[in-house]
């Protein structure tokens, strides 16, 4: 009975599982347990068996492509610290520097949990609209709904941003190992854009060619757009305009960034290309039901349910609590957060994309967002002031994100 309570009490602390229903966390912690470990054991990622593996007590090393990152944690003191957090290499492993207690944590009983936390209760739906909800909650309960599959290529490339030592050789390789995002990198690099005197056939001399900064952005950009897919011309006509809106929110998140020096203007660009993600497998539901849906029904249930499925997928996908929230809050103009986050960012990105574009969208002084990042409130009619001197670096994302 003491172990099932301090399960509980740590789970009502950790960031993955605090937000979570009493209920359901209850349930969780009967798929969850300590273990023991002694010094200088170690623990291969494939060795986890199914389970998340959190730190509660001790110090231990994870080694990862040959570089080490130490973590510690007391137990009682301190939260605990998910050990495999973002890594998927297979080889990757941990060392334990002393003796440490470890929280075994399900990996499916923590996805069912997370799933039946999502709040529904609060969304107001027509007949048209509860009936595909209930279809949808029904496939998500059940661990059904196909999620689209996560392109590697772009998080490779975005893991490569916080390597100091990785360079033109790396980042090639990363690119070489898509031959679609390779040849759509070849492309875009001899489109009259980027085309220089002679044209450019291999990958490494577009990366010399765009350089090591835009070709991130431009392949970040060409691999998520393969999870926009729709085969009708309905859907695919959302799925474009979902995409078109993500593109141009991503643009703005990195303005934002660089402009007002919060957070990371790499992962910025990446929360508002992803910010959409959970339109697409309700478009692509949708599209399983009825081939020839209306566009108001399709944009109604992108606008009131896709917080819900892009947790789903940023979950799925494994990128991080940080945009778990740019999934969740995108669509919520009344979000507050305490500090600056990537969610705050791509809120007020989509903002300033739907007011660059003349289409509806609240007044500043209702979107907390602005008040979150220190942003002065533009004027009714107005765009953000702070970046008013972006205008020609913002033209330019455009267009390379256009190619």
């Amino acid at each position: 009975m003491s172990q099932t309570l301090e399960v509980l009490s740590l789970l009502a602390e950790m960031d993955i599982t605090k937000d979570l229903p009493q209920t359901a966390r209850e349930e969780l912690a009967a798929h969850c347990g300590f273990g023991e470990v002694p010094a200088k054991q170690r623990i291969r990622l494939t060795e986890s068996g199914g389970q998340r593996l959190f730190l509660v007590d001790g110090h231990l090393v994870r080694l990862t492509d040959g570089s080490g990152e130490r973590f510690q944690s007391f137990r009682g003191l301190s939260d605990p610290i998910e050990v495999f957090d973002g890594v998927t290499r297979g080889e990757s492993m941990i060392v334990t520097e002393s003796p440490c207690l470890l929280l075994k944590v399900s990996s499916a009983a923590l996805e069912a949990a997370q799933q039946s936390g999502l709040e529904v209760s609060d969304i107001e739906l027509d007949a048209t609209e509860g009936e595909f909800l209930a279809e949808l909650y029904g496939l998500i309960s059940d661990n059904r709904l196909e999620l689209p599959a996560r392109p590697e290529v772009a998080f490779k490339i975005q893991e490569l941003t916080n390597d100091p030592d990785a360079g033109i050789v790396e980042l090639t390789e990363v690119i070489q190992s898509d031959g679609t995002i390779a040849g759509a990198l070849l492309h875009a690099t001899n489109s009259p854009l980027f085309r220089a005197t002679k044209q450019i056939q291999s990958v490494r001399d577009a990366v010399l060619r765009l350089g090591f900064r835009n070709t991130r952005m431009l392949t970040t950009n060409l691999a998520l757009r393969q999870a926009f897919k729709a085969r009708h011309a309905v859907t695919r006509e959302a799925m474009q305009q979902v995409w078109a809106d993500g593109v141009l929110c991503s643009a703005y998140s990195y303005l934002l960034a660089e402009t007002l020096g919060l957070l990371h203007r790499e992962r910025a660009l990446l929360a508002g290309l992803v910010a959409g993600i959970g339109a697409v497998p309700i478009i692509q539901f949708i599209e399983m039901r009825d081939p020839d849906p209306s566009p108001e029904l399709i944009a109604s249930l992108v606008d009131k349910l896709s917080g819900i499925t892009g947790v789903l997928v940023i979950n799925y996908w494994g990128l991080g609590e940080d945009l778990v929230a740019v999934a969740e809050h995108s669509y919520d103009w009344s979000y507050v957060a305490p500090e600056p986050d990537y969610a705050s960012i791509a809120i007020v990105a989509r903002w300033a994309a739907l007011q660059s574009e003349g289409r509806d969208h609240p007044e500043a002084s209702q979107v907390p967002a602005f008040a979150t990042l220190g942003l002065t409130l533009p004027a009714p009619g107005e765009p953000i002031g702070e970046l008013a001197s972006s205008t020609e670096t913002l033209e330019s994302l455009k267009m390379m994100f256009d190619v």
